[in-house]
C-alpha cells in the first residue's frame, strides 16, 4: 500500500505544513460511541464551513484547516447540538476535541469552552507555535523570524551565525513562508528581504525536536510561517512605526589599534563625539486589507509595508579631513494573497510577495579609517526580489486528501553603478613615520575598496505533492506520503576590488606560508600585498525527496509516529565562459540519505490532557552553494607578496596589473586560496564521500494543568555523526582542499598525509558536536487578562566543531568551507593535540520569559508585555595563527573563562481605544516598544588573539613540529613577533537601548 501511494504521487507535481488538524471522538453520556455525528468547523479563515461525519467508533478527523481560532459544533440525531468556541488550530499540530452529547432536540444547543486543547497527544515531536493573538502584543523585531527566540532551546547567537536551535548553528535551520523554502541558497540563513513584517503573519511554528518525515535538510530548527487570509468580513490595519537617533542610547565603543598614534603597538576605544553620532530616522508605514471578493467563495488579503531609513554621518578622518555624508535605505514588502473554494471539495490559495531593496549613498567608517576621497554620495546598491507560491487541496473524501504546492523565490544584488575608477590602497604598520612625508597617513584605507557586483542572482523553485489517507486497522492511521523537488541556481559576476587592491605593511615582516619562500621576509621599508578576489559563473542543481509518514493512534492512550525519508542530492560546479565545465562534483543517490523517524506518545488517562513521549531520527543536511562558489570554480582568490623597497610604488601601483607576478620588488610568494577541488584529474573529492548526518533523540512530558495552562519537560540529545568540510594542505601554489568527511575515508589515511605533507602529520580528527539539554516550559494562552511563556534550559554543547556556521570564527556563515580542517590544524593546543571542550556558544543556563497583561478601563485597554532573558556567558579561548591564518588554541578551549552573565529586559506598552461603541471592531492603537530597557552594556566578547594582527602567523620549519608541541610565547619571541596589545580586552557589547513608536488603526 505504501509503495502504491508513492508511485501514485510520482505523477503529481510538496510542501511544508501551512495548516493544522482537529480530531476527536463523539460519545454519549455513558461514554458509548456516537457514529455518523456531524462535526462542523466555522471561522473567519474559512470561506465556507468544513463538515465531516464520525465513523462507527465515533472518531472524526478534519485536516488541512488554516491556522487560527474556530468554532466547532457537533450534532447527532436525538442529541442536543454541542458548540465549542475559541478552538485554536496550530500549524502542523492536532487539536484534540472530544464531544460528549446530551439527549435532547437537535435544535437545542449547549455552548461550552474548548478544553485541553494545548496538548497534542497524537504527536511525539516537539514544537512551539505562536499565534498572532499572543505575539501581537510582545516586544519583538519587525520580521517573523524574531519569534524563533520563544522556543526554549533557541537563541540568536552572533557567534553562531544566527539562530542557534538545540545546539545547531545558524546555517542549519530551514525557513518556510507559506510552505515555500525561503532560506539563503548560499549559506542557509534568512535574508532580510524575506523577514516578512509581523502585521502580515497569522502564525509561526518552530519545530525543534525530531520532526516528521516530510521535513529534510534541517539539523537545527524548522521555522514555518503562514500569512493572514481574508474572510467574509472586511478587516484591515493602517499605521506606522517610527524611531530615530534621539530614541536610541549612545553607540558602544569600538576596540581597535589606534590608527592615529604613529605606531601599531597602541590601541584605543573609539567613542563617537556627540557630533559623530549618526543622526537617523526610520519610517515604516504599514497597511493591510482583507475581505471577500465573492462571499463564501473567494477571499483576498493585501499588505504594503515599506521601510525608509535616512542616516546622516559626520566623520573626522584620520588624515584630518572632515565631512558630512548621507545614506537612504529603502526596503519594501508588498503582499497579495487569494483563498478560494471553487466548489466544496477544492481549496486553493496563491501568494505573491514583492520585496526589493535599495541604498543611495554610502557612509564612510565612523572611526575615520576610510578614505576621504571616495565619492560616497554616488555609490549605492539595488536588490530586487520576488516570492510566488500556490497551493491546491482536493478533498476526495473524508479519508483522502490530495495536496499540491509550488513556489518560486528570486533575488539579485547589484552594485554596478556609481563606482569610482581609483585603486584601493590600505596602510598598516608604521605608516606615519616610515614613508616619505608626502605619503604618510594613519593606518586604514587611503583609497577605499570598490566592490563591483554586476549581478548575483539566486533562484529557488519548490514543487511538492502529497496525499493523506485515514483508515482504521488496529487503531486509526493517518498515512501521508509525498514527493518534493528543490530546483536551485546561482549566476554571479562579482569583483571585490574592481580596480585593484594594494596593502602596504610599513616596517612589518611577512611570514611565509608556502614552500616558495621560508621564514620571515621583508624589504627595506616592509612588504606589500596585491590581492585579487572575485566570484564568476553559473551553477544549477535539482534535489528530490520522497517520504512516508504514518501517524497511528493505536488507542486513546497510545499513538505511534513512524516515518521514512530518502533524498537524491546533487551539488553542482560553476561553469565559467571560456572554460571547460568540470565533472559533477558531488551526487548523493537515494540510498545514501535514508532517514528513519520513530516516535511514540502515551496519554495515561486517555483524556487528551497529558502526553509522555519519545522520538528518534537521523537527519541529513542539504548542502548550500557556499561550497561550489568557494571550491568548485566560482571563487578566485590570489595574493601576491612583495618586498617594499621603494615608497614610490604607492604611486606607480595602480589598477589591475597586466601580470601580477611582475610588480616592483622581490616576489616572496603567490598564495592561491581557492585552488578548485573539482578537477577530475586531481581526485580531490573523496570517492566515498557521505552526506553530513546527525542523530536526534527527544524524551518529554507535557501536561495541561487547566484549559489555558500547560507545563512541559523535555530532554534532548543531539550527536553529530559526520560532516563535510574542505580539508586543506599547503602545496606549492597555496592551500589545496580535499572535499571529505574529516576523520573518515581519505582523511583517515596516514599514507595520504605522508604523501601530501611528509612524515609526522596525523590524520584529521572526526568532527564532534554533542548537545544535551533539559528544558522546563510553562505556557499560559487564551486567557483574558494575562498570557505568558516561560522556560529554563540547562544545556551542554561540547566538541571540536560548531557546525556549518563557525562560532570559532565569530559566526562565519560559510557552510562546508569554514577553517576547521584547513591545513589541518584548527584548534591545536600547545601539546600538539586537537582541543576539545565547551564550544563557543555554550550557555549552560538560559531563562526566558515572554508575557502580556491587559487591563480594561473606561479609557480603553492597556497592555503591558515584558520580555526577560537571562543567560550564562559564553567560553572565551585564546587564539594564535600558526603556519597560515588558521587559529590554534594554545591553552585549550575556554582558557579565558566566560563572558559575564547576559541579561536583557524588553518591554512593550500598548493602549487601545474604541472610539465608537457601535463599531467595536474599529480601534486606535498606540504602542511603545523599549529594547534593553535599562541600557545594560554587558560585555559579549573579548579580543582573544594573542599575536599582533599585522605580524601574520607563527612559522615552523617543518609542519610536523606543530604536532610535537610548542610554546607560543617563546616562538613569538624567537621570531620577533609581537603580542597583540588588545589581547584580553572587551571587544563587543550588548546593543544600546532603543525605542520604537507605533500608531495604528484597526477595523
Amino acid at each position: 500500500m505504501c509503495l502504491a501511494l508513492v508511485t501514485l504521487l510520482a505523477g503529481i507535481a510538496v510542501g511544508q505544513e501551512t495548516t493544522g488538524t482537529i480530531a476527536g471522538q463523539v460519545t454519549d453520556a455513558s461514554g458509548s460511541a456516537v457514529p455518523n455525528a456531524k462535526v462542523e468547523v466555522t471561522g473567519p479563515s474559512l470561506p465556507r464551513p468544513i463538515v465531516v461525519n464520525s465513523d462507527a467508533t465515533g472518531q472524526y478527523q478534519i485536516s488541512q484547516i488554516p491556522a487560527g481560532i474556530y468554532t466547532v459544533s457537533g450534532t447527532a440525531q436525538g442529541f442536543s447540538m454541542v458548540k465549542k468556541n475559541s478552538v485554536p488550530v496550530n500549524l502542523g499540530r492536532t487539536t484534540r476535541l472530544d464531544f460528549k452529547m446530551e439527549v435532547g432536540q437537535v435544535t437545542e444547543s449547549v455552548v461550552v469552552s474548548a478544553d485541553a486543547v494545548l496538548v497534542d497527544t497524537n504527536s511525539s515531536s516537539s514544537a512551539v507555535v505562536v499565534d498572532r493573538t499572543f505575539f501581537d502584543t510582545l516586544p519583538k523585531g519587525r520580521g517573523f523570524d524574531s519569534l524563533v527566540a520563544l522556543a526554549p532551546g533557541a537563541r540568536n547567537e552572533g557567534k553562531g551565525g544566527g539562530y542557534q536551535v538545540d545546539g545547531s548553528s545558524g546555517s542549519e535551520n530551514t525557513f518556510y513562508l507559506e510552505g515555500l523554502e525561503v532560506g539563503n541558497v548560499q549559506n542557509g540563513t534568512l535574508d532580510k528581504r524575506n523577514q516578512i513584517p509581523m502585521e502580515m503573519i497569522q502564525q509561526v511554528q518552530v519545530k525543534n525536536g525530531v520532526m516528521e518525515a516530510q521535513y529534510g535538510g534541517a539539523m537545527g530548527g524548522v521555522v514555518n510561517a503562514v500569512l493572514r487570509s481574508g474572510s467574509n468580513d472586511i478587516h484591515g490595519f493602517a499605521g506606522f512605526y517610527f524611531n530615530n537617533s534621539a530614541m536610541q542610547a549612545r553607540p558602544r565603543p569600538t576596540l581597535q589599534l589606534d590608527p592615529t598614534s604613529g605606531s601599531d603597538d597602541t590601541y584605543r576605544y573609539f567613542n563617537r563625539s556627540d557630533k559623530q553620532v549618526d543622526q537617523f530616522t526610520t519610517w515604516n508605514p504599514t497597511f493591510n486589507l482583507a475581505g471577500p471578493i465573492l462571499r463564501n467563495r473567494l477571499f483576498f488579503f493585501a499588505g504594503f509595508s515599506p521601510t525608509t531609513t535616512n542616516t546622516d554621518r559626520y566623520v573626522v578622518f584620520n588624515d584630518g579631513h572632515t565631512g558630512n555624508y548621507h545614506r537612504k535605505e529603502f526596503n519594501q514588502n508588498t503582499i497579495g494573497k487569494l483563498d478560494a473554494v471553487p466548489f466544496g471539495k477544492l481549496r486553493l490559495n496563491a501568494t505573491w510577495i514583492w520585496n526589493p531593496s535599495y541604498g543611495r549613498g554610502n557612509l564612510p567608517a565612523a572611526d575615520g579609517t576610510s578614505s576621504f576621497t571616495s565619492p560616497y554620495s554616488g555609490l549605492g546598491n539595488y536588490s530586487p526580489g520576488n516570492v510566488l507560491s500556490g497551493q491546491a487541496d482536493y478533498i476526495v473524501s473524508s479519508k483522502l486528501i490530495l495536496s499540491f504546492r509550488g513556489g518560486y523565490n528570486y533575488s539579485n544584488n547589484n552594485t554596478d553603478y556609481g563606482l569610482p575608477s581609483f585603486t584601493s590602497i590600505y596602510y598598516s604598520g608604521d605608516s606615519t613615520t616610515v614613508p616619505p612625508a608626502d605619503l604618510r597617513a594613519p593606518n586604514g584605507y587611503i583609497q577605499n575598496p570598490t566592490t563591483k557586483v554586476v549581478f548575483d542572482i539566486y533562484k529557488r523553485t519548490n514543487l511538492n505533492a502529497d496525499a493523506s489517507y485515514t483508515f482504521s486497522f488496529g487503531g486509526q492511521h493517518t498515512l501521508k506520503g509525498g514527493w518534493q523537488a528543490n530546483l536551485l541556481s546561482n549566476s554571479v559576476n562579482r569583483s571585490d576590488w574592481a580596480n585593484g587592491y594594494y596593502r602596504y605593511y610599513w616596517n612589518n615582516k611577512w611570514t611565509c606560508i608556502t614552500n616558495q619562500c621560508s621564514g620571515a621576509q621583508t624589504g627595506t621599508l616592509g612588504f606589500y600585498r596585491y590581492r585579487q578576489i572575485g566570484t564568476y559563473g553559473d551553477a544549477s542543481s535539482t534535489n528530490h525527496a520522497i517520504f512516508l509518514q504514518d501517524n497511528w493512534r493505536v488507542n486513546k492512550h497510545l499513538s505511534l509516529n513512524l516515518g521514512i525519508r530518502t533524498e537524491r542530492e546533487y551539488l553542482p560546479s560553476f561553469s565559467v565562459a571560456g572554460q571547460t565545465t568540470a565533472a559533477p562534483p558531488i551526487e548523493f543517490s537515494w540510498g545514501k540519505k535514508f532517514s528513519p523517524r520513530v516516535g511514540a506518545s502515551w496519554d495515561p488517562k486517555g483524556d487528551g490532557k497529558m502526553r509522555v513521549y519519545g522520538s528518534f531520527g537521523y537527519f541529513y543536511d542539504i548542502m548550500k552553494y557556499e561550497m561550489p562558489r568557494g571550491s568548485f570554480g566560482g571563487d578566485v582568490w590570489l595574493e601576491y607578496y612583495y618586498s617594499l623597497d621603494d615608497a614610490n610604488v604607492v604611486r606607480t601601483n595602480t589598477g589591475i596589473p597586466a601580470d601580477p607576478r611582475k610588480l616592483p620588488g622581490k616576489l616572496f610568494e603567490v598564495v592561491n586560496w581557492r585552488i578548485p577541488s573539482n578537477d577530475p584529474s586531481a581526485q580531490l573529492i573523496d570517492p566515498d564521500l557521505k552526506p553530513m548526518k546527525q542523530r536526534m533523540m527527544d524524551f518529554g512530558v507535557e501536561y495541561s494543568i487547566n484549559p489555558m495552562l500547560v507545563g512541559a519537560v523535555r530532554y534532548t540529545n543531539r550527536r553529530l555523526i559526520r560532516t563535510i568540510e574542505d580539508t586543506g594542505y599547503i602545496g606549492e601554489d597555496g592551500e589545496t582542499y580535499l572535499i571529505a568527511n574529516p576523520g573518515y575515508g581519505v582523511t583517515a589515511s596516514a599514507a595520504n598525509w605522508l604523501k601530501w605533507m611528509g612524515p609526522g602529520i596525523p590524520t584529521s580528527p572526526k568532527a564532534q558536536r554533542d548537545y544535551d539539554a533539559v528544558e522546563f516550559r510553562l505556557d499560559k494562552r487564551f486567557a483574558r487578562s494575562y498570557n505568558f511563556t516561560a522556560s529554563y534550559t540547562w544545556s551542554r554543547l561540547y566538541g571540536n566543531y560548531s557546525g556549518l556556521a563557525s562560532s570559532d570564527e565569530n559566526g562565519r556563515t560559510s557552510p562546508n568551507v569554514n577553517r576547521y580542517y584547513d591545513q589541518p590544524w584548527v584548534g591545536i593546543d600547545q601539546s600538539g593535540k586537537y582541543s576539545y571542550g565547551r564550544l563557543a556558544t555554550d550557555r549552560p543556563h538560559t531563562f526566558k520569559f515572554f508575557g502580556t497583561y491587559s487591563a480594561k478601563s473606561k479609557l480603553g485597554t492597556t497592555t503591558f508585555a515584558p520580555n526577560i532573558q537571562l543567560y550564562s556567558g559564553v567560553p572565551l579561548t585564546t587564539e594564535v595563527n600558526v603556519v597560515s591564518t588558521t587559529p590554534a588554541f594554545p591553552y585549550g578551549r575556554g582558557d579565558l573563562g566566560r563572558t559575564p552573565v547576559f541579561y536583557n529586559f524588553d518591554i512593550n506598552l500598548m493602549h487601545e481605544i474604541t472610539p465608537f461603541k457601535s463599531h467595536e471592531a474599529l480601534k486606535a492603537r498606540f504602542e511603545l516598544a523599549v529594547f534593553n530597557l535599562f541600557n545594560s552594556s554587558i560585555v559579549t566578547d573579548k579580543n582573544k588573539t594573542l599575536l599582533h594582527e599585522n605580524d601574520g602567523q607563527i612559522g615552523f620549519d617543518d609542519y610536523a613540529d606543530v604536532f610535537k608541541g610548542f610554546n607560543a610565547l617563546q616562538l613569538m619571541k624567537t621570531q620577533d613577533l609581537r603580542t597583540n596589545p588588545m589581547y584580553g580586552l572587551a571587544s563587543a557589547f550588548q546593543s544600546p537601548r532603543q525605542l520604537r513608536l507605533q500608531v495604528s488603526f484597526l477595523f
